[in-house]
Parts: structure tokens; C-alpha cells; sequence
């Protein structure tokens, strides 16, 4: 699957909450542009929470710490930098509990993050 461009995202029809999710994805192979021009998108949850997807490979074309693969965007940036060359598939594997919130949306439990980039633990947040 891929996203045409300025089409919008693709996105499951079903809402879900907390979750275990498993994705594979490749960055394109003839990677062109700088920082996050070089196959920018993300991982959705509950339309709030993001899971950068990027060309962090080597940090050949260096981004802001909390934008690159595996970042959870504008939160938190990755342990480490488990890329793989562009071309090549990489995995996710992300163990996401939603937030809960009282009857007047105070934060009774925050969200929850553990994301695992091709098999090495990124995040718990």
C-alpha cells in the first residue's frame, strides 16, 4: 500500500483504544530530499499519538531528535536508531494503552508507549 500524494491517509474504518499492533514498512529505496523529505509518515493512534516513520538510517540525513523513525512525534525521541537501509523492510511493533479521562476530561491514566523497531526496544513512554 502506499499513500498517493495529497490524497489524504489511509486509515483503518474501525476505532480502537489500547492495542498491540505489528507493521512493516519501507522507506523508497531511491530516498531523495533532507531531514523530513525522505519518507515522512507515521502511525496514527487515536488521532493524537504518532509513531514517526522516516529515513533515519545512519543519520545520513539528520532531523530534529523527536521526528525521526521511532519517534513518538513532538514527544519523545528513540533510544536508539534501529534503521535499516532504505529499501530494505523494517518492523514495528508497538504495545499502545490509550489514556483514560474522568467525566470532566482530566487525565485519570496517561497514555502508554512501548514500541519495538525491528525487534529492538525504542520507547517506553
Amino acid at each position: 500500500m502506499e499513500i498517493v500524494v495529497k490524497a489524504g491517509s489511509i486509515k483503518s474504518k474501525q476505532k480502537f483504544g489500547s492495542c498491540q499492533l505489528h507493521l512493516e514498512w519501507m522507506s523508497p529505496a531511491d530516498a531523495k530530499g533532507d531531514g523530513q523529505s525522505r519518507g515522512n509518515s507515521g502511525v496514527s493512534l487515536m488521532d493524537k499519538y504518532e509513531v514517526q516513520i522516516l529515513d533515519s538510517y545512519n543519520d545520513l540525513s539528520p532531523t530534529y531528535a523527536d521526528g525521526q523513525a521511532g519517534a513518538l512525534y513532538g514527544r519523545s525521541k528513540p533510544a536508539f536508531n534501529a534503521c535499516r537501509k532504505p529499501g530494505e523492510w523494517q518492523t514495528y511493533d508497538i504495545l499502545f494503552t490509550r489514556p483514560i479521562f474522568d467525566d470532566k476530561g482530566k487525565v485519570i491514566r496517561r497514555a502508554k508507549f512501548v514500541v519495538l523497531h525491528n525487534g529492538i526496544f525504542i520507547q517506553d513512554k
